[in-house]
């Protein structure tokens, strides 16, 4: 409202000058009562306020619009609508542009993975392909670039699903963890065979949370297939939960070889794939991603410890303790 008087409060006392000159000129002139004259301004004041207020109602939500954030940035301003106007425009202007600006980052960003995940799925089909044509058909390198495929597969859709929005995917439900764990090992008994190094799971039977049963699947698929191939043979990866003042943890410990501490810092960023990733190879640098940007989405805290030589435990921290146990 006050923005309304403001942009209109010089036509209104205009206007009742005019009628007041007016009615002044015809009390000069004579003939009608000086009481009449002033009850006829009052009537036309009133008259005209009745106007005034029938107008705003009309586009009081224009109006609202106009003023938010513009009374503080321009008071006194005596072309206020105007300038409301303007600013309010450049502000949808902006917001389109960062819009834009972050659709072409993503555009970019899935470009440059699909490249990266196309040059590494070249590797297990060129093995695939050599062992045809030589007749020397192993079994188990067979199902280890299988597995190689599968893997990649998995990342470059789930890859396409996080830039599309999580939104529309969340089904959120309470989740057995531990037998959601041992899922996810059960399907990397392949991966865990053909670098000989072994699980071990330690979880409650009683721990249940809601989330979202298959993003979490995911996080912990990745955090398994990562550990996996950083740890030597003979080496272990552990899985075990706790419940501590009222607050759920999952912890993934491996036996790898530890990442360095400047790389620390960055394992979380999109196509870093540090020192480990160019000693071994077969990185493209987006699984801890990918897992960073699910764990947001869920309200899971992840934090990464790792010593050089000794390994890596990451651990998960849920939100809504009240919810994990029945």
């Amino acid at each position: 409202m006050k923005f309304y008087l403001k942009q209109h409060k010089s036509r209104y006392f205009g206007l009742l000058l005019i009628f007041a000159f007016l009615l002044g000129i015809v009390g000069l002139a004579g003939g009608v009562s000086w009481s009449l004259l002033i009850y006829l301004f009052f009537v036309g004041a009133f008259l005209l306020g009745g106007g005034m207020l029938f107008a705003y109602t009309r586009q009081r939500r224009l109006y609202a619009f106009l003023s938010d954030q513009t009374k503080r940035i321009l008071p006194g301003d005596q072309d206020h609508l105007s300038q409301a106007i303007s600013y309010k425009v450049n502000q949808l202007l902006q917001e389109q542009e960062n819009q834009l600006t972050k659709e072409s980052r993503e555009k970019e960003q899935q470009v440059t993975f699909i490249n990266l995940w196309v040059h590494q799925m070249k590797t297990p089909i060129a093995v695939l392909e050599m062992m045809a044509q030589e007749n020397q058909l192993d079994a188990v390198e067979i199902l280890k670039e299988t597995q190689r495929l599968k893997s990649g597969l998995n990342l470059v859709m789930n890859e396409a699903r996080l830039l599309g929005g999580l939104g529309g995917d969340f089904v959120l439900k309470q989740v057995h963890l531990a037998k959601l764990v041992n899922q996810r090992v059960t399907e990397q008994k392949n991966f865990f065979i053909q670098h000989q190094v072994y699980p071990q799971v330690a979880i409650a039977s009683d721990l249940h949370l809601i989330t979202d049963e298959k993003w979490l699947g995911f996080v912990i698929e990745q955090l398994l297939v990562n550990s996996i191939k950083y740890t030597a043979p003979g080496g272990k990866v552990k899985l075990s939960a706790s419940m501590e003042q009222e607050t759920l943890y999952l912890v993934i410990e491996d036996e790898g070889v530890g990442i360095p501490p400047g790389d620390l810092p960055r394992i979380k960023q999109a196509f870093f794939t540090g020192e480990n990733g160019r000693r071994f190879g077969e990185a493209t640098g987006m699984g801890l991603y990918l897992v960073d940007q699910v764990t947001q989405e869920l309200g899971i805290e992840m934090n990464v410890a790792s010593q050089v030589g000794k390994g890596t435990k990451i651990t998960l921290t849920f939100p809504d303790p009240k919810e994990y146990r029945e």
